[in-house]
């Protein structure tokens, strides 16, 4: 025997903190339905995904490549990146795309 288990409501709350009851929600929706100057210039933003934009250019998940280092390669790459004003992440994809373009 399976049990499920309820998930808890989501709470949305606004940006000065209020929470979003469903009485509020329907509050809102009727003044803004209401008023059509806020229809034609209205704006909704919506929550942004966590995590770092695509190097895509579109809305997608970049291709990761993971490999370790040793501490010195590491330190000498977060030094250089500093330098370069970059990530080591930047650095590292630097250097790769440099060794396939020349054929390596």
């Amino acid at each position: 025997m399976t049990r499920k288990t309820k998930s808890s409501p989501r709470t949305w709350t606004t940006p000065s903190g209020t929470v979003v009851t469903e009485a509020v929600a329907e509050r809102l929706a009727k003044e803004f339905e209401g008023d059509d100057a806020a229809l034609e210039g209205g704006q909704v933003s919506l929550p942004r995904k966590a995590g770092r934009p695509s190097l895509t250019g579109r809305p997608a998940i970049s291709p990761q490549v993971t490999f370790r280092v040793t501490p010195q390669l590491r330190a000498k790459a977060e030094e250089l990146a500093a330098e370069r004003g970059t990530s080591v992440s930047g650095l590292a994809r630097e250097a790769l795309e440099e060794l396939l373009e020349r054929g390596a």
